[in-house]
């Protein structure tokens, strides 16, 4: 397959803007399905579930090597989403045997109550599980007794051969960026308060509310700048769950309530506009932030359906409480403490990977930011 390296920002964009409308119900195919379309769906998350709806129209006059790839892609995504239903019934299995109770975050979760018939086309890459800090090492000795072994370089990942699980104490990531806490008040407790005993994978399992999960996917997806197009489609699936259920006005009461509103009106703004989700217009209106020049031109090229680099840290520098907040961000996300470098670096000497890595980080991110001056310069 043609590799998508090289790919400028306007062709990234017009895919992703492909790859919306493939989710609606009136999708019609383009003209030709080539290979950097297929890796551009792939890198999205939306490889399984394009390609899907692409066979779906029937006969087509593309090259059959495009046809037969596409094809592997489904035959070889629906045989991982059983091996990852598979392990992830395992995993619970032996938590509730420990009695540990437990949240199953995005992942599984999300596509057991929401994919439907599709559940089978949605990427999972592993198994997050949230718990009591406390119970840490029961869990950690639970998931041991079934054959998972602690990764190298990240303590609380445990692995059985190409299956990942990820122990969670905290939801947000606090533990690696600690100005985070600044931004929300959302924290395990809320978790916990707002789930109920129900069934995943076949298990005993806490089953998150919309209240909770909707405010927590869209900060996850900005947490990550957008850049896969998959949890946005997520969001978009649980939002139509939201209007079903009449449940808009206790999630948008907890958007306020945990601050999440820059995060949230990015999120719904796209997947109501590119994805046709059922948001409230007033009440999407009702969590618009306050944006000077530069963020409504972020915005705008957000909803254009670029992919803007180190956009997560520029909306999470404004969510700081005020300046004094917002340089002990910055200072923390370009040199963290040494857990932190120590990931990471990876393999080898953690003073020179990190530095090398960082600085190859802080050149890009100068380049970025002069392009966007001298634009800024011309408006």
């Amino acid at each position: 397959m043609t590799s998508i390296r090289g790919m400028n920002m306007r062709q990234k964009a017009h895919y992703r803007k492909l790859f919306c409308h493939a989710v609606g119900e009136e999708f019609t195919i383009p003209e030709s399905v080539d290979g950097p379309m297929l890796v551009a769906a792939q890198i999205e998350g939306m490889g399984s579930l394009f390609s899907f709806r692409v066979l779906q129209q029937g006969e087509r006059h593309d090259a059959g090597d495009v046809l037969g790839y596409m094809q592997e892609v489904v035959r070889e995504q629906a045989a991982w989403s059983l091996r990852i239903k598979h392990a992830a019934r395992q995993v619970f299995e032996a938590l509730n045997r420990a009695e540990i109770p437990f949240v199953c975050m995005r992942g599984v979760a999300v596509v057991e109550a929401l994919y439907g018939d599709l559940a089978p086309l949605r990427p999972i890459s592993d198994i997050d599980i949230l718990l009591d800090g406390e119970l840490m090492l029961d869990a950690k000795q639970a998931l041991w007794d079934i054959g998972f072994r602690p990764d190298q370089t990240y303590r609380n990942i445990y692995s059985r051969g190409d299956i990942h699980i990820d122990l969670h104490h905290e939801p947000l990531g606090i533990e690696r960026v600690q100005s985070w806490k600044y931004l929300t008040s959302l924290r395990t407790p809320d978790f916990f308060n707002y789930s109920q005993q129900g069934e995943l994978a076949g298990e005993a399992a806490r089953l998150l509310h919309p209240r909770v999960n909707l405010p927590y996917l869209c900060f996850h997806a900005m947490k990550h700048s957008f850049e896969r197009l998959i949890w946005l489609y997520d969001i978009a699936l649980l939002c139509n769950s939201v209007a079903e259920d009449g449940l808009w006005e206790e999630v948008f009461e907890a958007i306020r309530e945990y601050r999440l509103e820059r995060p949230c009106f990015y999120a719904l703004s796209y997947v109501k506009a590119h994805m046709g989700a059922n948001v409230p217009e007033a009440m999407l209106e009702s969590i618009k932030p306050t944006m000077g020049f530069v963020e409504k031109r972020l915005f705008r090229r957000h909803m254009n359906h670029q992919v803007i680099p180190y956009l997560a840290e520029r909306l999470f520098a404004r969510m700081q409480p005020d300046f004094r907040h917002r340089i002990e961000f910055w200072r923390e996300t370009i040199y963290p403490r040494y857990e932190v470098r120590e990931q990471i670096a990876g393999s080898g000497c953690v003073k020179c990977n990190f530095t090398r890595k960082r600085l190859k980080q802080l050149f890009r991110a100068a380049w970025v930011f002069t392009k966007e001056g001298f634009f800024l310069l011309r408006v």
